[in-house]
């Protein structure tokens, strides 16, 4: 590779790395990997190839004046946010749990207020018993306010380790809880305080086949040895849960009188079990099949309230609240607390001693707030603007306090409490941080039609004064997947973007869950290909309307969005003047058929082992569908050494393969994290440095 400062030259050298080709036939149909020994990481000449493949990428950004100049606008940005509180949480008691950042000491540090109008005091510093690892990434305060479980940042790990202090004694305990992995399933304190329940992984080699299967819930009591792990769900074989699910316990309140189990996978639908908590704490629970898949109840929105169970169940028109009595169970026929629509779908709710508060979200970006009272008449709440994204906070069935966040594509993030006539008022706590510069753009939301009649949500963030002339540049970032919305969120770093004269796009392309539990099933297996369809026609869209032309359109995605985005570049290369990816899923028939198989993803993408799901993976994977002799984007990949979830050998082959194919003058990047894994997690200037190369290879590459 040759490069200087802000041009790359047309010449471009890359690390060598002989086909390997291997065939596999499925019903009668073959699969070309051209690249199958990058499966081997551990192969001496792999590792040789990857990190001359990370050392040109190195070597990319190293004298890269504009990579400097985002570096030092970004550290402007984020600097003025830095000391802002993290990881909040409210006991039931009220009492308020942060970590706040203390610039001098260069870490996160806990801090506690026994009430919002009481004094704030600093309760611990983790670099006194941590000083190689005093990153806290995990907060979960007891239900009584006495104990507070820390988790330390894993450092690419999978597993992480929890630690317990103790706000009484002012110390940390003795304890030291390993083999836990947060993001699977955290700490689920028990009623009374006396100790917790967790997801407990035995199998965390990553290099055996049975690495994260196999998991089961135990119990742990305050005082015991935690190499005790006694189960308490998960092992029984009389369940049949496979070995490739999670067997999750969750906890609500201190009043609870039951506890509900789920066997956990991809997808938004479990089965699920319930117990008495009398029997849980003994040890000796007689678990009880309670809602399954075909219920369509989600996983995560179930709330036990004396004897009433109240959830939210996905529908054809937009999802319902519901509720079944415990003891005398009719999932058939429940008594309904609240519609949605299938444009505003329900997506949140939570419940308090008397009251039920709840979400809807028209088209994924435009929340509106509603409470239920204690006849059941539903109510709309004023909000103080019309946000993009909405979550609650504080509520227990033991009170009636709550509150709630509100954010937007331009709208900072605020916490406001929510008093008993519906009234909200700011919260206080986290102070908001003033961007006047941003005072100046706008949002739009626009519907596209789609190659087959559908319409799609577009959202676009500009300045007020740009004017639509074909030369603006545009920097998309699109997901759909696993239901999940692409909800506003306020980045000062983004939004950067727009000010610098440019425009923000985000597709709601089908995958995601913008417009229900259809619109995500709309986007799965068979049918992934509506996903990256609604993205070309969201990117033609904006062409046709002048709001841009072809070759000022970057796109830019991580994780699982890769098959979006990775299919929309192979269909359209011309479209696109870059195409850049975080820890992307790249080769997802691969992955699918690697005797280490991602986990139940399959749920989400389809299995090698049914003749339709198996074509349906070939045609969306990125990989396998790359043409030879072809014009392709700019592409800069950024996956982990450590992703738990997506290998590197996902990205390393595209990477190949595409450098192989192409016969564009464009760069074709692989950028490799050492040091984080799916998530990025290794703080501050990591999150700056990462963002700046996105944004600075989407800048150098447009092609006026």
């Amino acid at each position: 590779m040759s490069c200087n400062q802000n041009k790359t030259e047309k010449i471009w050298i890359y690390p060598q790395l002989e086909l390997s080709p291997k065939i596999e036939e499925y019903f009668g149909t073959k699969v070309l990997d051209d690249y199958h020994q990058l499966s081997d990481l551990k192969e001496p000449k792999i590792q040789i190839w990857l990190n001359a493949q990370d050392s040109m990428a190195e070597s990319y950004f190293l004298k890269n004046d504009l990579l400097v100049n985002y570096r030092k606008r970004f550290h402007n940005l984020q600097d003025r946010t830095v000391g802002d509180i993290s990881l909040l949480r409210v006991s039931e008691l009220s009492q308020y749990f942060y970590l706040r950042y203390d610039a001098l000491k260069e870490i996160d540090v806990l801090f506690f207020k026994e009430g919002l109008s009481e004094q704030e005091f600093e309760v611990y510093n983790p670099s006194i018993d941590y000083p190689e690892n005093p990153n806290i990434t995990y907060l979960e305060p007891s239900f009584d306010g006495n104990k507070i479980a820390l988790g330390l940042d894993s450092k690419g790990e999978f597993t992480t380790t929890i630690i317990i202090y103790d706000l009484e004694s002012k110390k940390v305990l003795k304890e030291i809880i390993t083999n836990i992995n947060p993001d699977f399933g955290g700490i689920e304190w028990l009623p009374d305080s006396s100790g917790f329940i967790y997801l407990y992984f035995p199998n965390i080699d990553p290099s055996k086949p049975n690495y994260k299967k196999e998991s089961y819930s135990v119990i742990h009591f305050l005082g015991d040895n935690p190499e005790k792990r006694t189960p308490i769900f998960g092992m029984e074989e009389s369940y049949k849960i496979p070995a490739d699910n999670y067997p999750k316990v969750k906890t609500g309140s201190s009043l609870d009188k039951y506890i509900i189990a789920y066997s956990a996978k991809s997808g938004d639908f479990y089965n699920s079990f319930i117990a008495s908590y009398k029997d849980v704490k003994m040890g000796i629970p007689n678990w009880k099949p309670f809602y399954t898949t075909k219920e369509n109840i989600y996983y995560d929105q179930g709330e036990v309230r004396g004897k009433y169970f109240i959830y939210r169940r996905a529908t054809p028109n937009g999802n319902e609240i519901c509720q079944v009595d415990i003891q005398n169970v009719n999932f058939d026929s429940p008594i309904i607390l609240a519609k949605g629509s299938g444009d505003n779908p329900i997506t949140k709710f939570e419940v308090t001693k008397d009251y039920i508060y709840f979400i809807r979200e028209k088209f994924g970006v435009e929340v509106s707030l509603f409470k239920i009272n204690e006849n059941s008449i539903e109510t709309q709440l004023t909000l103080p603007f019309v946000p993009g994204y909405a979550s609650f906070f504080g509520e227990s069935i033991t009170h009636n306090r709550i509150g709630v966040e509100l954010d937007g594509w331009t709208s900072d993030y605020v916490r406001y409490d929510i008093d008993l006539k519906g009234n909200l008022t700011k919260e206080g706590l986290n102070k908001t941080t003033l961007f006047p510069e941003y005072e100046n753009l706008i949002t739009e939301q626009v519907m596209v039609v789609s190659h087959d009649g559908e319409e799609v949500p577009l959202s676009l963030v500009y300045r007020k004064d740009m004017e639509l002339e074909s030369k603006n540049e545009v920097f998309v970032y699109v997901y759909g997947a696993y239901g999940i919305s692409m909800s506003p969120f306020f980045s000062p770093i983004f939004l950067d973007w727009a000010e610098q004269g440019g425009i923000l796009a985000f597709p709601h392309v089908r995958g995601g869950g913008e417009k229900g539990k259809d619109w995500h099933l709309q986007g799965m297996k068979g049918v992934k290909s509506n996903s990256w369809n609604d993205l070309i026609s969201c990117a033609e869209f904006l062409v046709e309307n002048r709001y841009t032309k072809k070759g000022l359109i970057a796109l830019y995605t991580n994780s699982a969005g890769g098959i979006t985005a990775g299919m929309a570049v192979n269909e359209r290369p011309e479209l696109f003047s870059s195409f850049i990816a975080e820890v992307p899923r790249m080769n997802p028939f691969g992955l699918e058929s690697a005797t280490s198989s991602s986990s139940t993803s399959y749920m989400e993408y389809g299995t090698v082992k049914d003749s339709l799901e198996f074509l349906g993976l070939v045609e969306m994977d990125p990989y396998l569908n790359l043409t030879p002799k072809t014009k392709y984007p700019a592409t800069l990949l950024m996956p982990s050494s450590n992703d738990d979830r997506i290998p590197l050998w996902d990205s390393a082959k595209y990477i190949a393969k595409l450098q192989h194919f192409n016969t564009a003058n464009t760069p074709i990047i692989l950028d490799i994290n050492y040091k984080s894994g799916h998530e990025n997690s290794a703080g501050y200037d990591a999150e700056i440095e990462s963002y700046a190369r996105i944004f600075s290879f989407a800048k150098l590459n447009m092609q006026r």
